[in-house]
């Protein structure tokens, strides 16, 4: 988390500029932009590194389910396919 939605709605100066700044980075599946950007990034790339996804474009969690994933791929005009049809 780069910053809490508490600190936005407190009108902490900065702090939805960092949001948005994690947002496009999750958008792009930047990681090391995210590790960056993020409060603790040393910890969020170890626990990132100890699972690391099968596919640097998705997450450890998701994997192909992943919405980000989709949506770029949609976006891209990308065929999504989740589940093999017979």
């Amino acid at each position: 988390i780069a910053a809490h939605a508490a600190d936005i709605a407190k009108g902490v100066k900065g702090a939805r500029d960092i949001d948005d700044k994690m947002a496009a980075a999750r958008h792009k599946m930047d990681w090391d932009e995210m590790f960056e950007i993020a409060i603790d990034g040393e910890k969020a790339r170890r626990f990132f590194e100890q699972t690391p996804p099968a596919d640097r474009h998705t997450c450890s969690m998701c994997g192909k389910m992943c919405a980000v994933r989709t949506t770029n791929m949609i976006l891209e005009g990308k065929e999504v396919k989740f589940c093999s049809e017979k």
